[in-house]
């Protein structure tokens, strides 16, 4: 009977597996990248459209960011769990964060007199965090050393073993 315990030690004492460290360096892409633009647009709304475009972009940006960074630290945490497990996280995960949003819409559209939102700065703000997240985030991964290849899962033969004999 293996001992999990000794096994969980044995690959926590290595450092983080391929997954792991392939799922941060995405992290941390996405989010250079999405903080980037969300600095250019809340200095470029708040330019434009003063206290009101710059609260209006800041809010956005905070938006998005919230949104992708939950979800791929969810990622990075279950990076070597199974498929199945992977998804369901994934989902969860998913359905937490529109949740979140909605209650946060809800809250807003309650205090809406007391922030007034310029609904296109949100918009074009939203778009340039996201299209800055994802931009970085292809470019990282289109970086990562993922072999090509399906590795092979089945051990190899020994050297000294016979060849078989219907092998010509």
């Amino acid at each position: 009977m293996p001992n999990l315990s000794a096994e969980r030690a044995r690959s926590h004492a290595s450092g983080p597996s391929v997954h792991v460290v392939r799922a941060r360096k995405l992290l941390y892409g996405g989010l250079a990248g999405g903080v980037a633009a969300a600095v250019l647009s809340m200095i470029g709304f708040g330019i434009g459209y003063g206290t009101r475009g710059l609260g209006s972009a800041a809010l956005a940006s905070f938006m998005v960011l919230f949104f992708y960074s939950v979800g791929q630290l969810v990622m990075v945490r279950f990076a070597d769990a199974g498929a199945r497990l992977l998804l369901s996280v994934a989902l969860a995960s998913y359905t937490g964060r529109v949740v979140v949003l909605g209650l946060l819409l809800l809250v807003y559209a309650r205090f809406a007199d007391r922030f007034p939102v310029i609904p296109m700065v949100v918009f074009l703000s939203t778009v340039a965090v996201v299209v800055g997240w994802l931009l970085v985030e292809v470019i990282v991964f289109s970086r990562l050393r993922i072999s090509v290849f399906d590795a092979n899962d089945e051990p190899e033969a020994d050297a000294d073993a016979p060849a078989h004999e219907d092998a010509r």
